[in-house]
C-alpha cells in the first residue's frame, strides 16, 4: 500500500501530464488549423492599451445646451505607457457664437495625458465658416488648444480664400473670434 505522500505526488504527477496534454493538444490544434501568428501580435500591443474605440463621435455641449465641439475619429486609442490619447482619421467641428463653424481634419492626432492642446499631424487641414468667405488652412502640423479654442503652428502653412492664396512660416488663430497671424516669411498671391 503506498503512502499518502505518494498518492498526494502520484496525483500531482497525473494533474501535471493531464494539463500538459491538453496545452499539446490545443498547441497542435492552432498549428494544424493554420493559427494566425497576428492573434499573437495583437495581443500584445493591447497590453499596451487603456481602451481603443473605433468610428468614435465625441461631443462636448456648451453652456446654451448646443454641440460646442464635435470630435469623429476612425480609431481612437488610451496607450498606457503614458498616458496619451492617440486618433486616427480625425475631423473636429467646432462652433463659435462669433465667428460661427469651423472644421478640422487631420490623419493623426495625440493629445497627452495632462495637456488641454490636441496635436495634429499629416495633411492637416482647417475650414472656416462659408458664410463669412471661407478660409482654408493647410499645414502638416498644428496644435489645437481646447480650452483657449487656439489652433497655431511654427511650420509652413497656407491659407486660401476665395482665389487668393497666403503662404507663410507659422500661424496663430483664435477660432472664437476669428482672426489669423501669420508669423513669418509671408508670400501672398492676389487674384482680382
Amino acid at each position: 500500500m503506498r503512502s499518502a505522500a505518494q498518492r498526494a505526488r502520484l496525483l500531482r504527477q497525473r494533474l501535471l501530464t493531464s494539463v500538459a496534454v491538453v496545452a499539446a493538444a490545443w498547441l497542435a490544434y492552432g498549428v494544424l488549423v493554420g493559427g494566425d501568428e497576428d492573434e499573437f501580435e495583437a495581443a500584445a500591443t493591447d497590453d499596451e492599451r487603456g481602451y481603443y474605440v473605433n468610428a468614435a463621435t465625441l461631443t462636448e455641449y456648451g453652456p446654451d445646451g448646443a454641440p460646442r465641439i464635435v470630435l469623429r475619429a476612425d480609431t481612437i486609442e488610451q496607450r498606457l505607457a503614458d498616458q496619451s490619447v492617440l486618433l486616427a482619421n480625425l475631423e473636429i467641428d467646432y462652433q463659435t457664437a462669433e465667428a460661427g463653424a469651423w472644421t478640422v481634419t487631420a490623419a493623426e492626432g495625440r493629445m497627452p495625458v495632462a495637456a488641454t492642446a490636441l496635436l495634429l499631424s499629416g495633411d492637416v487641414r482647417v475650414t472656416g465658416n462659408e458664410a463669412r468667405g471661407a478660409a482654408v488652412i493647410r499645414t502638416d502640423q498644428l496644435s489645437y488648444d481646447t480650452a483657449t479654442s487656439v489652433i497655431q503652428t511654427a511650420e509652413p502653412v497656407s491659407v486660401k480664400f476665395g482665389a487668393h492664396q497666403l503662404d507663410a512660416r507659422g500661424l496663430r488663430v483664435v477660432l472664437n473670434d476669428g482672426t489669423l497671424r501669420l508669423e513669418s516669411n509671408v508670400h501672398g498671391r492676389f487674384v482680382p
